[in-house]
């Protein structure tokens, strides 16, 4: 019998797609990442947020951090505030009306920083220049 062509299977091409596979393939799977919207379309939720993402954050260094391309400039005139777990675990409650899993809300609101920074270093978000492709993508 023939070995497998992947042996992870990935449905769809947005942000929690490409984590799946990129996650799949750095502890050493084959992933093959499956597609039914044309390329123009593609990209999932994500195409329609331009790189928005909720995370906690707590002032202009953790914005450096996922935005290290940031100019001088734009920090000196920007007032970036912070983005607190608790603002967080608020919103989650205000736009779910308290449905959602609060086990899932406290991993998500937990690991936003984190797992945000994991997708910059892997060219998936928080570029300015991602988002920017992502937005144009979304508009063409």
């Amino acid at each position: 019998m023939s070995a497998p062509a992947a042996d992870v299977i990935v449905v769809g091409a947005g942000n929690a797609a490409f984590c799946a596979a990129l996650s799949a393939r750095e502890r050493g799977a084959k992933v093959l990442m499956l597609e039914a919207a044309p390329e123009e379309e593609s990209g999932g939720n994500s195409r329609f947020t331009a790189g928005s993402i909720r995370v906690v954050y707590h002032g202009v260094e953790d914005i450096r951090t996922l935005v290290p391309d940031l100019t001088p400039a734009e920090i000196e005139s920007t007032d970036f505030g912070t983005y607190t777990a608790a603002q967080f675990f608020d919103d989650m409650a205000r736009v779910t009306q308290h449905r959602a899993d609060p086990d899932l809300v406290e991993l998500l609101v937990t690991h936003s920083f984190a797992t945000l920074n994991w997708m910059r270093e892997r060219a998936c978000a928080s570029s300015r220049s991602t988002a920017a492709r992502r937005s144009k993508s979304a508009a063409d």
